[in-house]
């Protein structure tokens, strides 16, 4: 009898410490209102630091993914420049932590001057509303495909289409 507890005491020992580290750390980030970015990652990625942050509700182009708008171009790197445009060097952004996603980087809602960073770059046509998860931005990518801004000014893949084909 003693030995079918044991296992269980040890994964339950182990949750415990590994979970209460997770909670800490999450604790920690949520009451972490500004974050100075040190790296624009690509078009929906951001570091501040050792923290990888993910912008909640859009998908931007990977960094290797080619679209087409009077030829071939790298979309990829354009979103992440567009991006790195936007919040020049240092920038200290106020971001909101709503969940942390299965790579363990930290999807948040960030803001710029007081402008929305993940509205901003579904308006410019950089990213996509990633109705997936969130239909906060579908308005702002209706604009952006309209006004043929950004990927919408030639052809592309969606990101997500574009990742489950390479």
């Amino acid at each position: 009898m003693q030995r079918l507890h044991r296992p269980f005491t040890i994964l339950l020992c182990t949750l415990f410490v590994y979970g209460t580290a997770s909670i800490a750390h999450a604790a920690e980030i949520k009451d972490t209102k500004l974050l100075t970015i040190t790296k624009v990652t690509d078009g929906d990625s951001l570091r501040a630091g050792e923290i990888r942050i993910r912008l909640h509700g859009i998908d931007a182009p990977e960094m290797r993914q080619i679209c087409q708008a009077g030829g071939d171009y790298s979309c990829g790197k354009s979103a992440q420049a567009y991006l790195a445009s936007v919040l020049g060097h240092n920038a200290t952004l106020k971001c909101d932590h709503l969940d942390t996603d299965r790579y363990g980087r930290f999807v948040m809602r960030c803001y710029h001057r007081g402008v929305d960073i993940s509205a901003g770059m579904v308006r410019a046509g950089w990213a996509l509303a990633y109705r997936r998860y969130s239909l906060d931005y579908i308005g702002d990518e209706a604009e952006a495909k309209a006004a043929k801004r950004g990927l919408w000014a030639g052809t592309f893949k969606t990101p997500e289409q574009w990742r489950r084909d390479n």
